[in-house]
C-alpha cells in the first residue's frame, strides 16, 4: 500500500519532489489513457477536450503550479457515454485517484503501487470502493 503519510510527513520532502511527483501522476495518467483507448470496443472512441486543474495542497505548500490534466471522454457511436477524470495524487491507500462516470454509475479508479513505482491500476464501483478489482480490459470493458 502506497506511504502517503509518510511522504507528506517527510522532513526531506521539498519543491523538486513535488515536481517530480505531479510529473509522474500526469505521466501515468497518460498511459492509463492510452492504455485504456486500445482496450476499447468496435463502436467505441475517446477524446481529451476537457481539462481539470490539479493544484493539491503540497504544491500550494511548496510554491508548485497549479496543473491542467486530461479528462478522457468515452463515447460509444459518437455519443458522450461516460468520463474519466483526475481526482487527487495525494490520496491514503492510494498512489492516486481517477473518478470513471458511467451513465449514473459512478466508480473508482486507483494506483495501488509505491511513488515511482510501474503502476498498479484497480477498479470499483464508488458504493464498493472496499473491493477491488486489478483494471484490465476485462474489467473495464466489463463496466461500460
Amino acid at each position: 500500500m502506497p506511504k502517503v503519510l509518510e511522504e507528506v510527513t517527510n522532513q526531506e520532502i521539498d519543491r523538486d519532489h513535488i515536481i517530480r511527483r505531479v510529473d509522474d501522476w500526469a505521466a501515468r495518467i497518460d498511459a492509463l489513457y492510452r492504455q485504456i483507448e486500445r482496450w476499447l470496443p468496435v463502436g467505441w472512441a475517446a477524446d481529451r477536450p476537457n481539462t481539470v486543474p490539479m493544484h493539491e495542497e503540497l504544491m500550494r505548500k511548496y510554491g508548485v503550479p497549479p496543473r491542467d490534466l486530461p479528462v478522457l471522454r468515452l463515447l460509444s457511436r459518437g455519443t458522450p457515454a461516460g468520463r474519466i477524470e483526475p481526482r487527487g495524487l495525494w490520496i491514503v491507500g492510494a498512489n492516486g485517484r481517477l473518478d470513471f462516470f458511467r451513465g449514473n454509475t459512478h466508480y473508482l479508479i486507483v494506483d495501488t503501487a509505491e511513488n515511482f513505482a510501474p503502476p498498479d491500476w484497480h477498479i470499483a464501483a464508488f458504493p464498493e470502493r472496499n473491493k477491488l478489482q486489478s483494471l484490465m480490459q476485462s474489467t473495464f470493458t466489463a463496466m461500460l
